[in-house]
């Protein structure tokens, strides 16, 4: 089957625009695209195509078939227990039998090996296109939220492919390229601009608290509902069974959450030692990325929100933040005292 032939037929998502009112008369917001390099495209093809990734991820896939529904959805894999193995976003293409999947770039292999382990008899074809296409990420660390696809000249001949994030407007917009692209783009009211120390991917999703990828969601550490797959729009608790279902279920319904990812602040370098404590020394979480004293972590919420105790990792200060993201009112007490 030709990749290209499906592929160039990606449904592109309904952008919109926020007003500019905010901008000066004949100014242009900046906006930064980085490649982004530690994360690979999946082919997943076949007639059954959607009941078999139905019965693996948290998500309902069958939202990407409705004419009316989004081009791409956030979801996990979680392994028998119902933690969390590998984080994907999901893309539609205009061949039903054909869904493309991004994941991180060092797990390909083992999350194909996944995928082809359950196919059982059905006819599913799962290969890697990293040596055509790759995924990109546009996006204005001044204006969150804003969507930027309707500011993208179309250019067929490129082959760009737009789709707002799935998980939250303010990680910006997904844009699948050939990998012959040079970052070029032709924009109207937007100035584009490569990444930089202090504008890039990851440090925008430190800031937000969002954990992805292999080493910040490391396989079987943690459930997705800790990883916040509830509030990035990445789990479904209305569609049927799935390898992990039971349990995410009875954490939702009748379950507490104790502990949670969300951005933290460093306040010097970070050395070997990433255990977030008390200055009392109980033990409170774990650091999993971090750049430019910025990084995210897995908290126990009451601890480090609400018990107003000084935070220390590796013998210097730090300090957690709530996501502005996470809904107002978040389930009670009682509903957070989840045991491990």
């Amino acid at each position: 089957m030709n990749i290209c032939k499906n592929f160039k037929f990606l449904r592109l998502t309904r952008c919109c625009m926020r007003n500019f009112a905010d901008i000066q008369p004949g100014q242009k917001p900046t906006y930064t695209l980085e490649k982004l390099a530690h994360r690979e495209l999946i082919r997943v093809h076949g007639p059954e195509v959607l009941p078999f990734l139905q019965g693996l991820v948290t998500n309902d896939v069958s939202h990407l078939q409705r004419p009316d529904g989004p081009s791409s959805i956030y979801a996990l894999f979680l392994n028998k227990g119902g933690r969390v193995l590998y984080d994907t976003i999901v893309y539609r293409t205009e061949n039903p039998d054909t869904y493309l999947l991004e994941c991180d770039r060092e797990a390909s292999e083992e999350f194909r090996r996944h995928l082809r382990t359950f196919r059982v008899r059905r006819k599913i074809d799962v290969d890697s296109i990293d040596d055509e296409y790759a995924p990109w990420v546009l996006f204005n660390t001044q204006k969150w939220g804003e969507q930027v696809g309707e500011k993208l000249q179309r250019n067929k001949e490129r082959e760009l492919f737009i789709s707002s994030d799935p998980r939250l407007p303010t990680l910006g917009t997904r844009i699948l390229a050939r990998t012959d692209f040079n970052g070029l783009l032709r924009a109207k009211e937007m100035i584009v601009t490569p990444p930089s120390s202090e504008r890039n991917y990851q440090l925008l999703r430190y800031k937000q608290g969002v954990g992805e990828g292999s080493e910040e969601l490391p396989p079987g550490k943690c459930f997705p509902l800790e990883a916040n797959a509830d509030f990035l729009n990445g789990v479904s608790f209305n569609k049927g069974c799935y390898v992990g279902q039971e349990l995410t279920a009875r954490i939702h319904h009748s379950g507490v959450i104790r502990k949670r990812y969300m951005p933290i602040r460093l306040t010097a370098p970070l050395g070997a030692n990433q255990t977030v404590q008390s200055k009392a020394g109980a033990n409170l979480g774990r650091v999993f990325g971090h750049a430019h004293n910025h990084g995210v972590a897995l908290l126990r919420i009451e601890q480090v929100l609400n018990g107003h105790q000084e935070l220390v990792v590796d013998g210097e200060r730090c300090f957690a933040e709530r996501p502005d993201w996470w809904p107002s009112d978040l389930p009670s007490k009682r509903r957070q005292a989840f045991t491990d």
